[in-house]
């Protein structure tokens, strides 16, 4: 396997084209721990999977704090990234080079570009873009391929989990009954489905950024930081997945919305995501 991601990426060069790869199924640079990283990106995301350990024990690691103990008789370590694209792709290469996890999982929200979606309805996603790179003209703005590190070769800005891991996601969102859940004056059964989410370093956006997103992307879900955590990834030859439940709408001044509903998002997140671990 990691000759074969070697032999694409001196294809990639040859070619000069942008190549899209999806996530190993197992680690490509080091021989993996039983552990599955977790992670949200606010303190908010991750109280169920701390209540799920039994042994739950607080440590930190250069400064940051995390969890570990087990999860459904699995190893697991537990943190909050922070908000947005830097701190993302610090934490993730931290902790995946201390603690070597055979998986990354991250959980947590993100507003609905996608209005049929619910506050609560998680999304489990199969494909990440950052929707903030390239560049913004007076028009438009345009995508670009980005330039990865091993040699400047071009990497299609689009970051997938592996068939593998969404297959298993498949089989827990086929077994899951979602809770029923009151938000914005209805009640109803949370729905959980694949779908598209977009990252940028942008809490806001504007009309037009949202339509871009709708039409270019098909995107479901808009936040800060899946796409880097795919990116980082992808990047290092770590499996991961990827569960985003919709808070508020997408809009300019989300923070209103956003402190009334990421709550009831956080939960349903965590909530399909620990059930998904019985899976992985």
């Amino acid at each position: 396997m990691k000759i074969q991601y070697k032999l694409i990426a001196v294809l990639a060069l040859l070619s000069g084209a942008a190549q899209a790869l999806d996530a190993p199924d197992k680690p490509l640079h080091y021989k993996p721990s039983d552990t599955i990283l977790i992670l949200g990106a606010v303190p908010q995301e991750i109280p169920p999977f701390v209540e799920a350990m039994k042994d739950a024990k607080k440590k930190d690691l250069q400064g940051i704090p995390y969890w570990q103990g087990h999860i459904e008789g699995k190893p697991v370590v537990v943190a909050i990234t922070g908000i947005g694209k830097t701190y993302t792709a610090m934490t993730t290469t931290l902790f995946v080079g201390a603690f070597k996890p055979r998986l990354v999982l991250m959980s947590g929200t993100g507003a609905r570009t996608n209005l049929d979606l619910r506050t609560g309805d998680v999304i489990v996603a199969t494909v990440m873009h950052e929707h903030d790179y390239g560049s913004l003209t007076s028009k438009d703005m345009v995508f670009r391929p980005m330039n990865s590190p091993i040699d400047g070769h071009e990497v299609e800005n689009a970051f997938s989990p592996s068939p593998a891991l969404l297959k298993l996601a498949d089989q827990a969102i086929a077994t899951y009954q979602g809770p029923e859940v009151t938000a914005n004056d209805a009640t109803y059964k949370v729905k959980v489905r694949r779908g598209v989410v977009s990252s940028s370093d942008l809490f806001g956006v504007t009309a037009a950024r949202i339509e871009i997103l709708r039409s270019q992307f098909h995107n479901d879900i808009m936040e800060m930081e899946s796409a880097p955590l795919g990116h980082v990834c992808e990047t290092l030859g770590v499996p991961y997945i990827v569960v985003r439940a919709g808070s508020n709408v997408a809009q300019e001044a989300p923070n209103d919305d956003y402190l009334r509903l990421g709550p009831i998002a956080a939960k349903q997140a965590a909530y399909f995501s620990l059930h998904l671990l019985k899976y992985l």
